[in-house]
């Protein structure tokens, strides 16, 4: 009997022991398999998180460019308008108020075909503005903040407007057209601008250019949400270098001086990557454990620009690299492990939707940022013409805000904007869209009751705002408020051309009164508030 248990009894100590290996052989299979499906999820998860941030630069960058084309064309526009040239007193004027509204814009240049010129560029905390005739009589003036002269400063010698980059590319385009990079005429700064021609009976009138600000952009590609030690950059498909995190503004300087050309990234040390040939596409290039990307822009943007962003894979998805040490302990900690890698997945969901809040939103007010108008108001706009809705845009901004912040410091200015906000919230109807465009600039987009009047909705809305700030906000008592407003014509559901023609209204309305309403489906210039 005894030697009859003997073999049952091994067999049963093979059996434990066979099923205590196998438990642990399927326990390691399993906590590797998990380690590197984890990692592979992990990996992707970052990449997907680069690839998001590479979406968020293109669209900041393109709405910075929006802003100097605005210039461009509204410009060109008031130039061109009923077929009339205007004086150069008004234009001069207009061109003024238009760079002091939009810190994006470094300069704006207006050639004529017989080579007079007008050019009006930032310089420290004023400007410099250069005139020529055709005769060759050249002017420069150096204008403090407010536009009041300083005295006289050195002219543009021998500059012919009509063999700049700015103007060439306004006069052979049928829109607005943008440059390649050059550099500026007097200095070994990289310019990158926007033109387009006012035409009148199919003849040039004039050409008119604004350069993009970029040392702004280079701020705006420092304070993106990127991982620490990750760069951008605004390339061209050649390679030459639009603009750069603020840290090389001084190497670009030096290269461009000794070279006289504009410098590349090679130049300054970026890994060459091949870039998308085909519009609105990403792609990653890996050079050992660095990850490139390149994203293009949409064809709509009209910008044949690329955004590059390098960075280490380390700094994508940090961790990653302890995973190896983590399977000398793979028995006792696989559930951890796994648990930990399936939490840590999920938890990128979160900062991705705090990007993506950042994204659409003025920090200041909580209003709608100019992307998120462009985003609702066409979705508004679309769905009303669908409806058979009308639909209303004003553009509104502040009169003696500048005081404000001069007198009371920047705190009450924001006070004010904060007011603004609110009172506009109030002031408009649910489901209608309210943005802050920058500055004390402000957007509505309305859709409009059967019988209602857009001039009568807007006076209400601007008279409601002015009431507000100056019996709720103390330091804004003497802040007056001042709208242009465009209504849709039949069929018409271009957001952009809604927001141009306000925005001309309300330019050319100020120049000659503040505080009124100005009907941009009218005479730019006629009063149109029932005040009046």
């Amino acid at each position: 009997m005894l030697s009859r248990k003997r073999p049952t009894r091994m067999r049963g100590y093979v059996i434990a022991i066979g099923i205590v290996v196998g438990i642990v052989i399927l326990q390691a299979v399993a906590t590797i398999t998990g380690v590197v499906l984890a990692s592979r999820q992990l990996d992707a998860a970052a990449l997907d998180t680069y690839g998001y941030v590479g979406d968020l630069t293109e669209e900041r960058v393109a709405r910075y460019a929006e802003s100097a084309r605005d210039v461009a064309v509204g410009t060109a526009q008031q130039l061109s308008r009923d077929g009339m040239p205007v004086s150069r007193e008004d234009l001069t004027q207009s061109v003024r108020e238009r760079l002091q509204r939009e810190p994006t814009v470094r300069a704006i240049y207006v050639g004529w075909p017989d080579g007079s010129y007008l050019v009006l560029r930032r310089i420290g905390t004023g400007y410099a503005e250069y005139t020529g005739s055709a005769d060759g009589v050249a002017v420069g003036t150096h204008l403090d903040a407010v536009f009041s002269p300083l005295g006289e400063i050195e002219p543009l010698m021998n500059y012919d407007p009509r063999v700049r980059p700015w103007y060439l590319a306004g006069a052979n385009a049928t829109g607005p057209s943008w440059t390649e990079p050059y550099l500026e005429y007097d200095t070994s700064n990289t310019l990158e601008s926007v033109a387009d021609a006012a035409r009148i009976d199919g003849d040039i009138e004039a050409v008119v250019g604004a350069d993009l600000n970029l040392d702004l952009l280079g701020g705006v590609l420092d304070d993106l949400p990127y991982a620490d030690g990750a760069e951008a950059f605004v390339l061209t498909p050649g390679g030459e270098v639009i603009a750069a995190p603020t840290a090389y503004e001084e190497q670009l300087l030096t290269i461009a001086s000794a070279t006289g050309e504009v410098p590349t990234g090679a130049d300054i040390g970026l890994t060459h990557s091949n870039a998308p040939t085909r519009m609105d596409t990403t792609s990653f290039t890996r050079t050992g454990s660095v990850i490139l990307l390149d994203r293009t822009f949409p064809g709509e943007e009209g910008l044949d620009w690329v955004i590059h962003i390098t960075a280490d894979e380390a700094q994508l998805s940090a961790g990653l690299g302890d995973l190896g040490t983590t399977l000398a302990w793979v028995t006792g900690i696989s559930l951890v492990i796994v648990g930990g890698a399936v939490v840590f997945a999920l938890r990128l969901r979160h900062p991705l939707k705090r990007m993506r809040e950042r994204a659409t939103m003025d920090p200041l007010t909580g209003l709608a940022n100019r992307s998120e108008l462009m985003r609702r108001g066409g979705r508004l706009v679309a769905g009303a013409r669908s409806r058979g809705d009308r639909i209303m845009v004003t553009m509104l901004d502040l009169d003696g805000f500048k005081g404000i912040n001069d007198e009371h410091g920047h705190d009450a200015g924001d006070r004010v904007l904060i007011g603004v906000a609110m009172a506009l919230r109030s002031a408009i109807r649910e489901g209608d869209v309210v943005a802050r465009l920058g500055g004390d600039e402000f957007v509505t987009v309305q859709v409009l009751r059967r019988r209602a009047d857009a001039v009568t909705v807007a006076e209400r809305v601007r008279s409601d705002v002015e009431r507000d700030l100056q019996t709720r906000v103390a330091v804004a008592a003497s802040v007056g408020v001042t709208m242009g407003v465009a209504e849709a014509l039949d069929g018409e559901t271009d957001l952009k051309a809604l927001v141009t023609r306000a925005d001309t209204a309300l330019i050319h309305g100020k120049q000659r009164a503040k505080g009124h309403v100005y009907d941009g489906n009218s005479c730019p210039t006629e009063h149109v508030s029932p005040s009046d």
